[in-house]
């Protein structure tokens, strides 16, 4: 068993659907850990790397979590810069804060105002812990991320911006929406077409250009049928 140091350019993490019964077994067995890694692949290909299509190898493990006591397993993508990506299990939360199970009641409860302190009083930690947990959900770019089919794409796009007050001063929210999904948001300076298309507007579009270009990738398509579905989505921005 190997611990590999820590990867020179920063961590890049796979979040997989690993079941949390049979994760021992995926630490512990190379061959079943990459029979696992191959079939999640050709079923959730969005979830890995483009540059995932040119191979991988196993390569070790991270080290021990204080917190939870798990490790997980790491891949290096066969490519020129050999990067490193950590296999994370989807039954634990990021940054090892705790299970998935038993966070998300939790969390659902914020949804409803139910304040840190009540929290803290059912569920035990304390209010940071909750207070951290709630605002984590928010670092991660969810924009095409459960996109498994391109077809179910929404067909056009709008984008508009909301007016808010930051530190004293207005500020715009850069949205972009599409079959009843809020696919980005971003804050810009002003509303002038410059800054809010620096906004969310230009990384969501982007964010499922590379989710719809990976897919399709894995899938064979030709370069003409990849460019069809590009540009169907980003059609309100030609």
């Amino acid at each position: 068993m190997s611990i590999t140091e820590k990867p020179t350019k920063g961590y890049h993490t796979i979040r997989l659907p690993l079941e949390q019964t049979e994760y021992e077994l995926f630490l512990s067995d190379k061959d079943v850990a990459k029979a696992q890694i191959d079939k999640l692949y050709s079923q959730y290909p969005e979830l890995f790397p483009e540059e995932m299509m040119h191979g991988y190898v196993l390569n070790g493990f991270t080290q021990e979590s204080s917190k939870l006591g798990l490790r997980c397993r790491r891949i290096q993508l066969k490519t020129a810069d050999k990067r490193v990506f950590t296999i994370a299990p989807s039954f634990v939360m990021p940054y090892m804060r705790g299970l998935t199970a038993e966070m998300e009641k939790a969390l659902f409860l914020r949804r409803f105002g139910v304040p840190f302190w009540g929290l803290t009083y059912v569920f035990g930690h304390n209010d940071m812990f909750w207070y951290r947990a709630e605002a984590s959900l928010g670092n991660f770019s969810v924009t095409g991320t459960t996109v498994k089919d391109p077809q179910k794409l929404p067909q056009d796009l709008l984008a508009d911006e909301k007016h808010t007050w930051l530190n004293g001063n207005r500020r715009y929210i850069a949205m972009t929406v599409g079959a009843d999904c809020i696919l980005g948001a971003s804050v810009a300076k002003s509303a002038s077409q410059l800054d809010l298309t620096k906004g969310a507007i230009k990384s969501a579009v982007f964010s499922i250009i590379r989710c719809i270009t990976a897919y399709l990738s894995v899938r064979v398509v030709s370069l003409k049928e990849k460019q069809k579905v590009i540009i169907r989505v980003c059609r309100p921005f030609i």
